[in-house]
């Protein structure tokens, strides 16, 4: 199958999947745990960062391997599994620009 070919069924995969998680029950209840989930753990990270008082010397590689590092211990905790993880992880990462305004 050639690139293109692979290209048209992932975004038709991924397409599906994110009107699913828009319009099921089930898909809106999953994407609110993974939200609320999310949320738990940026504020954990951001706790971290200003009680150690590390933004000084926080980038975007210190503060993405500090969502991972977060991120791997609440899916210990809570028996995450590892496509949530990474769904987390993601999202987390997106948000820098949000971290560095809210922090300093």
């Amino acid at each position: 199958m050639g690139k293109f070919n692979k290209g048209v069924v992932l975004g038709g995969v991924l397409g599906a999947a994110l009107v699913w998680l828009n319009t099921s029950t089930k898909g809106k209840h999953y994407r609110s745990q993974l939200v609320e989930q999310a949320s738990d753990i940026y504020e954990k990270v951001k706790q971290e960062v200003q009680q150690s008082g590390a933004m000084d010397k926080m980038n975007k590689n210190k503060y993405v391997s500090m969502v991972k590092k977060a991120v791997d211990k609440h899916a210990i905790e809570n028996g995450m599994v590892a496509n949530v993880k990474n769904t987390i992880v993601r999202l987390l990462s997106s948000q820098w620009k949000t971290f560095k305004k809210e922090v300093k």
